[in-house]
């Protein structure tokens, strides 16, 4: 277990870990994974899940994928009843920590686009849209916005960052 602060502590998913997982996954998302879904994630070579307990139990949870010098962040949430806490924050802290640690170099996601609570708090971590994927989520009918950001000293890598500005950004994406 790794403690992300005093009352938030991190641990590698587990198949005794589903039952709250899928509790959480069906009250945030309209279109939520299934067990299976989340058990195949936990076999995949490349996948990092990862459970956050307070007080013993699980309040959210994240799935990523490592890739060469990439994360892609799949899935995250928390669960309703625990909103408002900074617990979000504090996991997007803990991710970020996690890609520096492994070396990775960026944070790729798609987000919906009428998720603006999820948008903004990518955006107050410093993720940039970059493009977007239409009727990406077909049983919402809903577009994805694409969002990424750049990890650590970008001096001496060939990492590129994003370009434009947070207002350039905010309006590209009502275009959509």
């Amino acid at each position: 277990m790794s403690e992300v602060n005093d009352t938030l502590q991190a641990e590698p998913m587990k198949a005794e870990d589903l039952n709250s997982v899928l509790e959480i996954e069906k009250v945030s998302f309209p279109t939520p994974w299934s067990e299976n879904m989340f058990l195949e994630e936990m076999q995949h070579r490349h996948s990092r899940l990862t459970v956050f307990r307070s007080r013993g139990e699980i309040v959210g949870y994240m799935c990523f994928w490592e890739v060469l010098d990439e994360a892609h962040l799949l899935n995250i949430a928390v669960h309703p009843k625990e909103r408002g806490h900074g617990y979000g924050s504090q996991i997007m802290a803990y991710l970020e920590k996690v890609c520096l640690q492994d070396g990775l170099k960026r944070i790729i996601l798609e987000v919906a686009r009428r998720n603006s609570m999820a948008r903004s708090l990518y955006r107050k971590y410093g993720f940039n849209s970059i493009g977007f994927r239409k009727k990406y989520y077909t049983a919402v009918e809903d577009d994805a916005i694409v969002m990424e950001k750049w990890l650590g000293n970008l001096e001496g890598s060939d990492a590129q960052p994003s370009c434009g500005s947070q207002d350039v950004n905010d309006r590209a994406e009502d275009t959509f």
